[in-house]
């Protein structure tokens, strides 16, 4: 799958270039064009899938460019972008039969997902062509067509009970309005390895879930939900809930070990008709949402428990920040989650009631050193990250433990400076083995990326990347020096995986390479 990126703000084409996951979305190339005629000259030369279009744009406008796309490239889909929610753009944008639009500045999330249901669709239709040659028996086995059905059905999209159970029943789905299912939701949390390719990863969920799920039933599909999020259908006529279950924890399992990933599978207690499927959808989409403590396995619905009357004791709180005592209130309220979680208590609303009292707190401890919001969010913490803190206990934790330490270095801002920059020297210490970068450290101590390489400099008198390939060579040379490894070895224990980089800073460092200082080093040795 190839894509191009057109757009008139050569800012905005560099940013979705290194911003979006290719790799995830299965997009084998990227190209970037700043203008219709750049553009052109690259679908001479490429056989693109998918075009990433602005709408306004000097001379040629998106509309204008894809209108004279649509005549020579009939296969090549296109996903305008636009920063005004105009009515006209997309109308006209809906005659070009546009694959999808969005609003600027989107998310690159967002870009990554609109990009993900535009390759299906294109597999899709290349499905329809393979099948109008080999007839009807490779029709039955048209599981695309299935999933996008199901997945309209159940988000909602105008299709009545009959109206989907009869598309289903066509390609492999055999059911009526009234036919039980069950529906299970998939979520993947985190990835403990490199992600998987989105067409190999769904083709090896379907598969293993089909065998686990063979006693079952033998009509089980799986589609994308969006946002790493991938339900489960299945007809449940006379089926054994015990069995399900268990395939699925096993699921979970299969997905820890093959796909080195970490999923939640959340199921509702009992089986529902066809018709009612679009309900259990949205109930298990909330369920997710409350999972705020990122869960893993199988989670069966029985047994929730509501909210505990265990509340936060934010008067103390304050008080014992405005003295000062910070690490207090971080253990405080890491204990109080901790209590909350065993209880089974913790959802969204009550994560969000709690991120809006702790910001009320913070913001008026704050006051009292005469700090301004926006300078702390624009140089020491993320605005959106502090903003969006409540969509998961790790993230709201992350922002608490930020808040309460930065309160706790403003006592005395020589010290609180030295503290932090303790913090990244910790962190260095730690971690130089692997190939860290100023990203990566300062998401580790709560710092703006910007602001940790002037606080580095201002207090170490040396920059943060200058300072790392130091502490790099340091270890090198003890290496070379003291031990027989390999150069190569050696290279990838001070964070080099390019052999050449570290040769070259190497040089740069002690000004021979890393052979000529070993040969050195050899002939130094006293004869014995």
């Amino acid at each position: 799958m190839k894509i191009l990126i057109v757009d008139d703000q050569p800012d905005v084409v560099k940013g979705i270039l290194s911003g979006v996951n290719w790799e995830r979305v299965g997009v084998d190339a990227a190209f970037g064009a700043h203008s219709g005629e750049e553009a052109k000259q690259v679908l001479q030369e490429e056989h693109i899938d998918i075009l990433l279009c602005d709408i306004e744009m000097p001379g040629e406008n998106g509309l204008e460019f894809f209108s004279w796309v649509r005549e020579r490239y009939q296969d090549v889909k296109c996903i305008f972008l636009t920063a005004h929610a105009d009515f006209t753009y997309a109308q006209k944008a809906l005659k070009l039969e546009a694959a999808d639009y969005l609003l600027q500045p989107a998310s690159y999330a967002g870009v990554e997902s609109s990009i993900l249901r535009v390759s299906e669709r294109i597999r899709e239709e290349q499905l329809v062509r393979s099948y109008s040659s080999v007839g009807k028996d490779a029709l039955r086995e048209a599981i695309g067509f299935r999933r996008n059905i199901l997945r309209e059905f159940l988000q909602g999209v105008q299709m009545s009970a009959q109206e989907a159970a009869e598309k289903a029943g066509v390609f492999g789905f055999p059911c009526t309005p009234d036919t039980r299912c069950r529906c299970f939701w998939l979520q993947i949390q985190r990835w403990e390895g490199k992600p998987w390719e989105y067409g190999l990863l769904i083709y090896g969920m379907q598969n293993i879930l089909s065998e686990l799920l063979e006693e079952c039933s033998s009509h089980v599909t799986l589609f994308h939900g969006g946002k790493d999020a991938y339900p489960v259908v299945m007809i449940a006529e006379g089926s054994d809930r015990r069995k399900e279950e268990e395939a699925m924890a096993q699921f979970c399992e299969t997905c820890r070990s093959l796909f080195r990933m970490e999923v939640s599978c959340y199921a509702g207690p009992s089986t529902v008709l066809f018709r009612e499927l679009p309900e259990e959808y949205l109930r298990l989409q909330e369920v997710d949402r409350n999972n705020v403590t990122r869960s893993t396995g199988f989670l069966p619905l029985e047994g929730t428990v509501l909210p505990t009357d265990y509340f936060p004791d934010f008067p103390k709180w304050k008080s014992l920040l405005g003295q000062g005592y910070g690490g207090a209130v971080r253990e405080e309220i890491h204990r109080y989650f901790e209590t909350l979680a065993e209880a089974g208590s913790l959802n969204r609303e009550l994560l969000a009631r709690f991120h809006e009292d702790f910001l009320e707190l913070f913001f008026g401890v704050i006051q009292s050193y005469q700090e301004r919001a926006h300078e702390i969010f624009s140089e020491t913490y993320d605005y959106d990250a502090m903003l969006h803190a409540s969509t998961s206990l790790p993230q709201l934790l992350e922002f608490v433990d930020f808040a309460t330490r930065y309160v706790e270095e403003k006592q005395d801002t020589a010290e609180g400076n030295r503290a932090q920059i303790d913090r990244v020297l910790d962190f260095i210490r730690e971690n130089l083995p692997r190939n860290i970068g100023r990203q990566e450290i300062a998401k580790a101590v709560y710092l703006n990326p910007e602001y940790l390489s002037r606080l580095f400099k201002k207090e170490m008198g040396i920059g943060l990347n200058e300072y790392l390939v130091q502490e790099r060579m340091k270890i090198a040379e003890s290496l070379l020096r003291n031990t027989s490894f390999s150069i190569s070895i050696i290279a990838s224990k001070v964070g080099y995986v390019n052999f050449s980089h570290f040769a070259r800073a190497f040089k740069k460092e002690f000004g021979v390479s890393p052979t000529e200082y070993r040969k050195e080093c050899e002939r130094d040795k006293p004869e014995k």
